[in-house]
């Protein structure tokens, strides 16, 4: 039988307040449910701790042993409590974080900006570039964490999951596909695209998906490639091409009407957001970070949907 504190908590409240209705009351509890915890108490010793003069309760000799070892037990996790508050107002030190474009711009302002709410000594620093390079820089150990838009294989690395993304096909207002119901790969044949750079996790999921449903990219069909997600959604705004781009993105976009996201068929868009770190013990900066990560996992946008024709 295991041991439940909140036993030890109503015995040592009903030894202090001296009866039963007051423990109640003060523990905001039914009498009953006093007693009740109090035989449970016993019967885990097998002897009796209280006799009941009355009203009044007193310490038998067993009742005051367990009394005393009682109180020190939850005195000392009291203490433990608050070394581990303190423990962890006291993390201090620089963490270096890599990112890719869309962990970079828009999630991890927001969930830094909670982690230095519990952690304020932490002074973050990050650093935006292409998925090869973070993990480039992370294999080489210029960083301490990385955050990236595409899977992959180190023999020093380990990836986990930091949220699913989903990318969508984004047209200016009025484009000739804002008004189908059914778009697919063959609608994107001869249109002028708006493209990431070489290196992008974006562009080596989109080609990856693209191709499996049977579009190949056409070279020529690429007027632009631009190394900012931001720049490609403005370029696509001002009618240069069409883009596929995360969600995360495309949402501001889309809610004041500047841009039309096209449900593509037959494409499976979503991918997941990775947390990647070397196998090897962490800084302790970085080990509080993924494990608030961990506990605290950013939540995706809600894409109002009446933007998706269809």
């Amino acid at each position: 039988m295991g041991m439940n504190l909140n036993l030890w908590l109503t015995f040592i409240t009903t030894v202090e307040k001296g009866t039963l209705s007051a423990a109640a009351e003060e523990l905001h509890l039914t009498q009953p449910a006093v007693s009740k915890q109090l035989q449970a108490l016993e019967d885990f010793y097998g002897v009796r701790l209280l006799e009941r003069r009355g009203r009044e309760v007193r310490l038998t000799a067993a009742g005051r042993i367990c009394f005393r070892h009682a109180k020190a037990i939850l005195r000392h996790l009291e203490q433990s409590r608050r070394e581990l508050a303190e423990l962890t107002r006291l993390v201090k030190g620089r963490l270096l974080l890599g990112a890719s474009t869309i962990p970079g711009q828009y999630i991890l302002p927001r969930l830094i900006g909670n982690f230095r709410q519990e952690y304020p000594q932490v002074e973050v620093v990050v650093e935006i570039a292409d998925s090869q390079e973070v993990i480039r820089r992370l294999q080489s150990g210029e960083i301490d964490l990385g955050l990236v838009g595409a899977g992959g294989r180190g023999r020093n690395l380990t990836y986990s999951r930091l949220v699913e993304d989903e990318i969508v096909l984004i047209v200016p207002a009025g484009h000739r596909l804002s008004g189908l119901k059914n778009v697919t790969v063959k609608d994107l044949e001869g249109e002028p695209l708006v493209w990431r750079e070489a290196g992008s996790g974006t562009r080596r999921v989109v080609e990856e998906r693209l191709q499996k449903a049977g579009f190949n990219v056409n070279p020529d069909q690429i007027v632009m490639e631009l190394g900012s997600t931001e720049a490609i959604v403005s370029a696509v705004e001002a009618g240069l091409g069409i883009s596929l781009v995360s969600c995360w993105a495309a949402e501001k976009g889309l809610k004041l009407g500047r841009l039309v996201a096209v449900p593509l068929q037959g494409v499976n868009l979503k991918r997941d957001l990775y947390l990647v770190r070397r196998r090897q013990p962490l800084n302790p900066a970085a080990e509080v970070f993924v494990g608030y990560v961990e506990k605290h996992p950013p939540q995706p946008p809600a894409v109002d949907r009446c933007c998706l024709i269809g």
